[in-house]
């Protein structure tokens, strides 16, 4: 909390203030957290006109982008093994909706168990794990990122389609 409080530029009595536990901080990044990642979900589903594959993978690709920072501190709190209400698992589920949303927009129709969704979810926390690599250039890195989002989305979406 004292780090928190210097990192801020504010007083630790104004932090606990606010956050009286390092569980209820925790909480609050987690929840800050995923409304900002659900909100830009929504707004890459909400795309008019439905976007194609590959402004899809393009989408996903620029969230993860946007968000690295915020995820790293995030996987932190949960690493360090702060006690957070069961907020993590009401946020996967809402991700795997937002997930399937975006598939059904590609084409196709959801089922009661999207695993695609799930797969999908996975495919783009593996990419958010991935450390810059620095003997390969940031764009092309994120060439080979937006191609294997890409070539996911096109399966997910034939394959939904053909039942």
């Amino acid at each position: 909390m004292t780090e928190i409080a210097a990192r801020a530029s504010t007083a630790i009595g104004s932090l606990y203030r606010f956050f009286p536990t390092k569980d209820v901080l925790a909480a609050a990044v987690l929840e800050r957290y995923g409304a900002r990642l659900l909100h830009a979900l929504d707004e890459l589903v909400d795309r008019d006109p439905p976007l194609s594959p590959r402004d899809a993978a393009q989408g996903l690709l620029d969230i993860i982008q946007r968000l690295r920072t915020e995820r790293s501190v995030v996987l932190s709190l949960l690493d360090s093994g702060i006690t957070l209400p069961d907020g993590t698992g009401t946020l996967r589920k809402a991700l795997i909706g937002r997930m399937s949303q975006l598939l059904s927009r590609l084409g196709g129709s959801p089922g009661p168990h999207d695993e695609r969704a799930v797969m999908l979810l996975h495919l783009v926390k593996a990419i958010f794990a991935l450390p810059q690599d620095h003997s390969l250039p940031r764009p092309a890195q994120d060439k080979e990122a937006i191609t294997m989002l890409r070539l996911y989305l096109e399966h997910a979406a034939a394959s939904r389609r053909s039942g």
